[in-house]
């Protein structure tokens, strides 16, 4: 076990089942929250495991620094209030200790022996491929952390890998594990299915100038402006500049023209089959068997040679007499066998062409690009180009705007208002994407009467751009009078999502009435599904046909299997819908047999090796959740973190 936990320390499989294991955190974590915020009371509790409010916050101080200077730039507090901070502290809490209580339960200890020699096998301590101490040292010292945290780390990174690692790479689950997971995906839950359209919601159409403000200071960073960039873009089309500076003078077109027109015709010319030998007594055989009429590829089998064709060979190509012996030759006539090089050959003629007199235009066309050519690629025009891209540094270097650069150049200026970040304005203009997502990164590292340096198309060596920021529009949050009736609309339909969820409740709550209104208009579904049905449906063979309607309504298998996996009996969910609805899912009952059938247990192994890792991990987290009493008090640690971030903010 040493030499496996050893290799395993660095390998490809850690990797794996960490990443896996954060997954299974983020999606399956238990979804209850807190009660009480007295500094010594409990907040969580799995079993014996005790977590204090003063513990909670804690962690939840820290992981809120690691998450907010985690990212490529430090979050800002609008972008930090999108991330549930809350839900990942209470998901590592709640697993660890489960961790913890299963290795308990299951006997897995990691002596010290065993940590220090993995210790030992990490790269990052060794010099000239030995553990060095004093570089251990060093790296524990720089790094902050302290060798007795640095060794707990490693053992419980151990232990979890001894209890998870044949889960994720081999599916050799323990066996209460194995049990459990089948009894769930065999478990029958009683579904309640309700979609609430909000246009149905009766509230107050029109609220107070006092409500509708109240919700708006509430919320007022979520009607923060963006900032907004004018942007001017200045293109350097060289095909353009080309156009102009390329001019041809039809009157050297002419002049050309009848000096060389003679080049552009064709004169007759002809094809022929030539057969290549290395002594005459061949070829001499051979030339009396094509001439009595014998197929080329008989030739070529027979005296193991091969033969190419000659295209367009004119008189004028050929020696005279040479030249004229060829092409005195009727169609598909050979020459006589002659040498050259030590070789002998002969040709059949295959083909006459006739000759061609082109177009008179035809043939300027030809000169005229001929010209436009040799200006292209003369000094001349290279230093034009050069001359125009250093008045272009010049000028911004010397503090000129984009429009004194563009007189100065004759280059096209593009101009975009109010630019925002995303750039969708900027898809017409420059449709490379890569080279558009450098010219807005460009765009928004520079200040105002700014300019960016030259930036090259990725995609085309015939451009180039230059972005000047004319103005910035900085992120702001408007005044309430001037977006007044945005706010309004969004109150009212804040006030109809929330009169959906109490609806939804009274449903959940089994209010007679309002269950009796609701299933009097058709619009309670009532489903008896398991795990097993969603898997075979999923698989193109279910037969349940409860399953079929959940998933005509409910239409991500993903999403009915984390209902089905998070809400227990007597308790509900809700989410929007993309039409604007509210859907809510409702476990009524669940019936979970005693032991799973043979016939569940091959539709798990079957799932399992079609690789469904991460379903698998999560569902081994549920299993091992089973048997401990989890207690989370939503209302205290609601209270704490709201208490704590109105502290941060103030400071």
């Amino acid at each position: 076990m040493l030499k496996s936990l050893r290799n395993a320390s660095h390998s490809l499989v850690i990797k794996i089942l960490f990443g896996a294991i954060i997954l299974s955190f983020c999606l399956w974590g238990v979804g209850d929250i807190f009660r009480n915020y007295s500094a010594s009371r409990t907040v969580i509790s799995v079993s014996k495991a005790r977590i204090s409010a003063d513990a909670f916050l804690r962690e939840y101080h820290s992981e809120k620094q690691r998450i907010k200077n985690g990212a490529e730039a430090p979050l800002s507090d609008k972008e930090m209030k999108d991330v549930d901070v809350k839900g990942i502290v209470i998901d590592n809490i709640v697993n660890r200790s489960v961790f913890e209580q299963s290795l308990r339960r299951l006997g897995i200890i990691i002596p010290k022996k065993s940590i220090l020699s993995v210790v030992q096998s990490m790269p990052n301590f060794h010099v000239n491929n030995m553990f060095n101490e004093l570089l251990y040292s060093s790296v524990l010292t720089k790094s902050g952390i302290g060798e007795a945290t640095f060794l707990s780390q490693i053992k419980d990174s151990l232990e979890r890998l001894q209890l998870l690692q044949p889960i994720v790479t081999s599916y050799r689950i323990p066996a209460f594990i194995r049990e459990q997971i089948a009894k769930e995906f065999e478990a029958k839950k009683t579904l309640l299915v309700l979609k609430l359209d909000l246009s149905d919601m009766v509230v107050e159409e029109n609220p107070s100038n006092d409500e509708v403000k109240q919700y708006f200071e509430v919320n007022k960073d979520t009607y923060k402006v963006t900032e907004r960039r004018n942007l001017a873009v200045l293109q350097i089309d060289y095909q353009a500049l080309a156009a102009d500076a390329l001019y041809v003078n039809p009157d050297d077109v002419e002049a050309q023209y009848q000096q060389t027109k003679d080049q552009y015709n064709q004169e007759e010319n002809r094809d022929f089959e030539r057969f290549q030998f290395e002594n005459r007594e061949d070829a001499d055989k051979a030339w009396n068997m094509i001439n009595a009429g014998e197929d080329s590829d008989v030739i070529k089998k027979k005296f193991a040679i091969q033969s190419d064709v000659i295209r367009g060979i004119r008189l004028s190509d050929l020696p005279e007499q040479f030249g004229k012996d060829l092409f005195e030759l009727a169609l598909n006539k050979t020459s006589p066998v002659c040498s050259s090089g030590g070789q002998f050959y002969i040709y059949r003629l295959i083909k006459i062409n006739a000759a061609k007199m082109q177009d008179a235009d035809e043939i300027k066309l030809k000169i005229k690009e001929e010209i436009r050519n040799e200006k292209l690629n003369s000094p001349e025009f290279y230093e034009k180009i050069k001359s125009i891209r250093n008045k272009i540094d010049d000028g911004f270097g010397s503090g000129k705007s984009i429009d004194e650069v563009a007189k100065e150049t004759g280059l096209k200026v593009i101009e975009f208002k109010s630019f925002v970040k995303d750039g969708k304005e900027m898809t017409d203009v420059v449709k490379d994407e890569a080279t558009r997502k450098e010219l807005i990164q460009a765009s928004f590292d520079v200040g105002e009467n700014q300019a960016t340096q030259i930036i090259e198309s990725k995609e085309s060596d015939s451009v180039s751009y230059v972005v000047y920021v004319r103005k910035i529009e900085n992120s702001e949050i408007p005044q309430f009078e001037k977006i007044i009736d945005k706010v309004k609309n969004d109150y009212i339909t804040h006030n109809r999502e929330k009169e959906a969820e109490t609806k939804a409740r009274e449903i959940v709550g089994n209010d007679d009435k309002a269950a009796a209104e609701v299933e009097k208009q058709k619009k309670v579904k009532v489903y008896k599904v398991s795990k097993k049905d969603l898997i075979e449906a999923v698989h193109g063979h279910g037969t349940n046909v409860d399953m079929k309607k959940v998933l005509e309504v409910i239409q991500n298998p993903n999403i009915v299997m984390n209902i089905m996996s998070m809400i227990r009996k007597g308790e509900a969910t809700n989410y929007k819908t993309p039409d604007g609805g509210q859907m809510v899912v409702a476990v009524q009952d669940t019936d979970i047999g005693v032991s799973a059938s043979d016939e569940t247990k091959k539709l798990l192994a079957n799932f399992m090796e079609a690789g469904a890792s991460n379903d698998i991990m999560a569902i081994t987290m549920m299993a091992l959740k089973k048997p401990l009493d989890i207690d989370i008090d939503k209302e205290a640690i609601g209270t704490l973190t709201q208490k704590s971030d109105q502290a941060g903010e103030n400071d």
